[in-house]
């Protein structure tokens, strides 16, 4: 039974593609004279023809369908716990958010606080409020180190986590080990045996000896 590429799946051929492109024997027959076809019009031509090259790899394809559709819902994106579903957006958009307004704020507090409690302990040198209110400048500047800290390592995982979601296939985000290793299985079989025999093919040369 032949399976056809999905159409989530072609940028997963495209990427394999790149990789045959590269290969040694490949690019130096690329790279020989104006007779071979160049890499523009060979990728183009590999990527009009992924379903026959694909077919090569339908066992492996299958499996990893198989695999993927084990951690996914028909819709084609990993199902979400209730409570993630509500909370997990709100937090992820609130946590860089607090770590920039709350040292914000603990800053200005530390110098309000400051600027009054001195102020006023020049002006009455045993005042009680001028030492509370020392007091509470100097926490709240304690408040704006560890908040500062705080601030930057939650910006961090957010920037982490925006470029994880962008790389490779967010629908296997959940990072289910079965369908990582179905997928790479996939891309190894399109690799050896549909698109390095099928450039080969179109540049006439065959693959590299063992020695």
């Amino acid at each position: 039974m032949t399976t056809r590429l999905r159409p989530e799946d072609r940028a997963d051929f495209e990427w394999v593609l790149t990789l045959a492109l590269d290969v040694t024997d490949i690019r130096t027959a690329l790279d020989r004279g104006p007779v071979t076809p160049g890499v523009t019009a060979l990728r183009a031509r590999a990527l009009a023809d992924a379903d026959a090259i694909a077919a090569s790899a339908a066992d492996e394809y299958r499996a990893y369908l198989r695999a993927r559709a084990a951690v996914m819902p028909a819709s084609g994106t990993p199902a979400p716990s209730p409570g993630a579903a509500r909370n997990g957006p709100v937090a992820e958009s609130l946590l860089p958010a607090l770590g920039v307004l709350a040292p914000l704020v603990s800053a200005v507090a530390a110098t309000v606080f400051l600027l009054f409690g001195y102020g006023i302990r020049l002006a009455t040198p045993a005042s009680s409020v001028a030492s509370t209110l020392v007091t509470a400048g100097w926490t709240s500047a304690l408040v704006t180190v560890a908040s500062t800290t705080v601030g930057l390592g939650a910006l961090l995982v957010t920037a982490v986590r925006s470029r994880t979601s962008h790389r490779g296939d967010p629908r296997l985000a959940v990072g289910n080990p079965e369908a990582e290793h179905a997928r790479a299985a996939w891309h190894q079989a399109l690799l050896e045996r549909g698109l390095l025999p099928y450039l080969r093919g179109h540049l006439t040369v065959g693959p590299p000896s063992a020695d």
